[in-house]
This record gives structure tokens, C-alpha cells and sequence, in this order.
């Protein structure tokens, strides 16, 4: 990972809000390309569903829901503001849809890292 100093990460051309589905964004905060770890912001627009059925990786996330709403879709859980989300590699999760919208703070640590 690389080392910064509080700084504004939209102001470095590398780090943009990039649509990685309609209606969800993401800004990679920092990243280690040699280990997979990887921190980021993840955006949701009002209504934004995930076209993936059900998730599973190879890695641990954690997610700190910022502001807003979040659903998984099939299992009828919501969340909200506050809520954290701890998940070891090989958890089934999601779909999801945000109503209001969203905005997610995401770590992705590769098991061993």
C-alpha cells in the first residue's frame, strides 16, 4: 500500500469515481497491486441494484456504510448509517439494492496479507 498524507483523492488523476455497474460507482482509495489489498469508496444512486446474483471472493472485506441504505435483496435484510460488515473469503452474499442511495467505505485484504 502506498503511504499518503491527508490529501483530497479526487484531486490525483488516478483516483476518479469510475461506474463499475449503472448507478454504482467506485474510488480506489489505495491499492497494492503485488498483495490484492485494496481500499475503496463505493457509491450507490438512488434504486442502484446489482446485476450479480450472489457474491463470493477469495478475500476479506470489510464495509462501513457511510451514509444512506442498503438491501440484500435475497435474503429481505436492510441497513443503514453505521451499519459494518465483516466477511471472510468464500461468503455467499448479495444481491443488493440501495433505495436512497449510498456510500460505502470497502477494505479488501487477500487472506495471508
Amino acid at each position: 500500500m502506498e503511504q499518503f498524507e491527508f490529501h483530497d483523492p479526487s484531486s490525483r488523476p488516478d483516483r476518479t469515481w469510475k461506474q463499475i455497474e449503472p448507478g454504482i460507482d467506485e474510488m480506489i482509495l489505495n491499492e497494492d497491486p503485488a498483495t490484492g489489498r485494496r481500499t475503496l469508496l463505493q457509491r450507490w444512486q438512488p434504486g442502484a441494484a446489482n446485476a450479480q446474483d450472489i457474491f463470493v471472493h477469495a478475500y476479506i472485506e470489510e464495509i462501513y456504510i457511510v451514509d444512506g441504505d442498503l438491501t440484500d435483496t435475497r435474503l429481505g435484510q436492510s441497513w443503514q448509517k453505521g451499519a459494518y460488515a465483516y466477511r471472510k473469503p468464500g461468503m455467499e452474499h448479495g444481491p443488493f439494492k440501495s433505495e436512497g442511495g449510498c456510500l460505502m467505505f470497502i477494505t479488501c485484504t487477500p487472506v495471508g496479507n
